[in-house]
């Protein structure tokens, strides 16, 4: 398996300014809202001599800067209050009652997608292909055979609404751990024996990275969202553990790492050594290894300062890592056991590597090119021998080597699934999934410091409108690849024009593209979004912005900017109050991207970017819907419910939405559609879209 590869989706699972000068917001006339008066009399003391709606913006702006945090919907962000479950459900309400007749319309058409299967997880073994698949009822593993496959578990057996997260047999495929919860990072861990099918051992909480020993002795990784660790660091950190099925554990690896560091763990499939990362955010990392059997032998293999280095194998007596020196695209190197360092394959001059495995006498890289997925085959000299590209901009993800056979999965905006397997040299298709067809442009915009900005565009062949959805993300240095559209499929289908936007933050073009929108160069992908914004309305369109997670953000902070250039906001998971974000869940990990609310110069621009603290009376905001999901316990619930209050006594037209049974990852496939139906009600209603 590529460890490379594992440590980045592990990190999945959040003035110096540019030269652009920012856009003024349109002040109209408009009258006072008396609650909003009343609630900030009340919470801030009257106001006295003015009750003008420059004063009342002045004013909060200055009790805010002055750090009189004194926040009149604090009360929503706890999610226990009775008055906050009825604040839901009366914004719920508000919702069903303007929507519920669109979304009914497009609810069957919608299920349509979420009836195809989507692979979520493959990992490999030596006694066949592990996988688990989104379906119509749940997620379903099975256990692909010579090109067959048989079901081995299904989530509606764990329960009603439950997801499976994730998977991990072990390298003989005799035993198996996976994940599940109810859309919440805090899940249950079962491990069994896939012959007998029976459990050998349970795990509740954050764990990742099961790497087994024997049956009965495995490690694991356990991530501390609260509280202390049991070296007494403060959450959030992670520690490693090794652990005999039924109970007895000690810690082996993590004592004394700081608060915000997390740590990831792989065995090689070519020698008994495991590899720890040890990662510090998303922009610092180093690598540890050692005997599988014995974690004393664990010692520092490289640490690059500041920058990442991620494993890929130990062959032929040496490391084999991923080091992003240089100019952050990524080279491989080895090292020997005495620390000697060798570089194998150099940095390409333009194209980020994301990971590499080593297959038989090849070393196979994973490049993204134009945020669209490349494979080069290089001998063990770092020759390259030859280089295979796909027909349709897609992405590759869990690429590993299983000694004798190699796999890894592509998807595209069409294309849910396509399961390879290269075996004796030979490249097959052992699975795939293709719906229907769709056209993809990509696209050069220039942004506002004349920086292209790529942009893919996805259209239907035979029917085209003005009428557009722009997605984006720009943090973390993770990189918005195509992936199968499911729900948005619909809106495609009837005409829809679907953008994503490759903005700075992202890994698209190495680390540099990431330290260009990170912490105060947020302003840089801010920048990018809106010059694309901008040239889509200048081709005629009509365009909603939609965002998840840290793309929530995204577009929070273009409803506050720019509100006259977009026709509606869809506002997803978001992260909204940008001052409070890291008191909350594990909101500390993020401080290396984002800055520290508690460091008064961090303090200073995450003010100017918060969108909550940035809505202002007297601007006309276009409508906006927010959605979230209580169970989610990454991103505060509290974000979406303060904005949308907030909105609610300034007036605006907004939509919230909250589902009850969904947490940050999702939620089974059937609720998932429901929520993609509402969304799409309400981008088609503003977008003045009719439903084919």
């Amino acid at each position: 398996m590529s460890m490379s590869h594992i440590s980045r989706l592990r990190r999945l699972s959040l003035i110096s300014r540019s030269t652009m000068t920012p856009l003024d917001h349109t002040a109209l006339p408009a009258p006072m809202n008396a609650t909003l008066i009343r609630s900030i009399e009340h919470h801030y003391g009257s106001i006295i001599g003015s009750n003008s709606i420059k004063n009342i913006n002045a004013y909060c702006l200055n009790q805010v800067q002055g750090l009189a945090l004194n926040d009149p919907y604090n009360w929503l962000e706890d999610l226990r209050d009775p008055r906050v479950l009825e604040f839901i459900n009366r914004k719920n309400a508000i919702f069903r009652s303007r929507f519920c007749e669109l979304s009914s319309k497009l609810s069957g058409r919608v299920l349509k997608y979420y009836e195809v299967p989507v692979l979520v997880n493959v990992q490999g073994s030596y006694s066949g292909i592990f996988a688990l698949f989104r379906e119509r009822k749940g997620y379903t593993v099975y256990l692909y055979r010579n090109f067959e496959k048989t079901r081995l578990l299904d989530s509606k057996s764990l329960g009603n609404d439950v997801i499976i997260q994730w998977i991990k047999p072990s390298t003989d495929g005799r035993l198996l751990a996976y994940a599940y919860s109810r859309g919440t990072d805090v899940a249950t861990v079962r491990l069994i024996d896939v012959e007998a099918g029976e459990e050998v051992d349970r795990l509740e909480g954050s764990i990742n990275d099961i790497t087994w020993i024997n049956k009965y002795e495995y490690y694991y990784t356990r991530f501390y969202r609260e509280g202390r660790t049991p070296d007494g660091i403060e959450a959030p950190a992670e520690r490693v553990f090794l652990r005999e099925a039924g109970g007895k554990e000690e810690l082996v690896f993590g004592e004394g790492l700081p608060t915000r560091y997390m740590v990831s763990l792989e065995r090689s499939i070519y020698s008994d050594r495991v590899f720890i990362t040890v990662h510090y955010g998303w922009i610092r990392s180093s690598v540890y290894a050692g005997r599988l059997r014995d974690p004393s032998t664990w010692r520092l293999v490289h640490d690059p300062g500041e920058t990442t280095v991620y494993p890929v194998e130990h062959v032929g007596g040496k490391y084999v890592l991923i080091v992003y020196d240089g100019n952050g695209l990524g080279r491989i190197i080895s090292v020997g056991e005495n620390g000697e360092v060798e570089e194998v394959v150099r940095e390409d001059s333009k194209y980020p590597l994301e990971d590499a495995v080593i297959y038989r006498d090849y070393i196979i890289a994973n490049y993204l090119v134009e945020a669209s997925s490349a494979l080069r085959f290089y001998d063990l000299n770092g020759k390259l021998v030859k280089e295979m590209r796909f027909d349709k901009p897609g992405n590759i993800t869990y690429l590993q080597s299983l000694g004798e056979y190699c796999l890894f999965r592509y998807v595209s905006f069409n294309i849910p699934y396509r399961l390879y397997e290269i075996r004796g040299g030979e490249l097959r298709v052992v699975d795939e999934k293709v719906v229907g067809d769709v056209c993809v442009e990509e696209l050069l915009i220039e942004s506002f410091d004349k920086t292209p900005i790529h942009v893919f565009h996805v259209y239907n062949c035979c029917k085209r409108t003005n009428k557009a959805l722009l997605t984006g993300y720009g943090g973390f240095g993770i990189s918005h690849t195509p992936r199968f559209l499911d729900y948005m499929l619909a809106f495609v289908e009837d005409g829809g024009e679907y953008f994503v936007a490759n903005i700075r933050g992202g890994g698209e073009y190495g680390r540099a593209w990431h330290e260009a929108g990170r912490r105060e160069k947020r302003e840089n992908a801010y920048g990018d979004f809106i010059y694309v914004i901008k040239w889509l309305r200048e081709q005629g369109y009509e365009v909603v912005i939609h965002g998840r997670s840290n793309g929530g953000l995204l577009c929070g902070v273009m409803y506050t900017r720019i509100p006259e250039l977009i026709k509606g906001a869809i506002i997803g998971y978001p992260l909204l109050d940008m001052l409070t974000y890291h008191k909350f869940y594990i909101g500390k990990l993020w401080t290396p991207e984002y800055g520290d609310p508690d460091d008064p110069k961090d303090r200073e621009y995450l003010l100017k970017v918060s969108p909550y603290h940035n809505l202002k009376l007297g601007v006309r905001y276009p409508p906006c819907l927010i959605y979230t999901g209580l169970n989610d316990d990454r991103v505060h619930p509290g974000h979406a419910l303060k904005f949308s209050a907030k909105l609610e006594d300034m007036g605006v037209e907004h939509y919230l939405r909250v589902e009850t049974a969904s947490g940050h990852i999702g939620s089974d496939p059937e609720i998932l559609a429901r929520e993609g139906a509402d969304i799409l009600a309400f981008a088609y209603s503003i977008l003045e879209l009719n439903p084919g």
